[in-house]
């Protein structure tokens, strides 16, 4: 099945939407002694948490719309990774599952 240029327009649009309708300002990032990470572009946040054992956990707050769980305005989405392993979550999910700009982000150990 192909995504019509519409189908692309309304994905693209509801993150927008949602943003204007919050008011929703440019996010920041946040990280534990150890860990590092950026905000990649308005959404995705790559990091990584090194020296140790354990896991550590990725975050970006987002606002758009998510498919699973549902969403319509903000969500977060969140990954868990064993430490020495760097990572990155996004506001987009594959084939469209979910759309949105960062507005925040954390990583820290567990």
């Amino acid at each position: 099945m192909s995504t019509s240029a519409r189908a692309v327009a309304l994905c693209l649009a509801v993150p927008a939407i949602a943003v204007a309708l919050t008011g929703v300002a440019a996010g920041t990032a946040a990280a534990d002694p150890g860990c590092q990470g950026s905000l990649n572009g308005p959404w995705a946040f790559n990091g990584g948490c090194y020296g140790g054992e354990g896991t550590y956990r990725l975050e970006v707050d987002c606002v758009g719309y998510n498919i699973a769980p549902f969403a319509v305005g903000p969500y977060t989405i969140r990954q868990d990774l064993p430490v020495g392993q760097a990572g990155t979550v996004a506001c987009f999910g594959p084939n469209w599952s979910s759309a949105g700009w960062a507005v925040g982000a954390r990583i820290f150990r567990l």
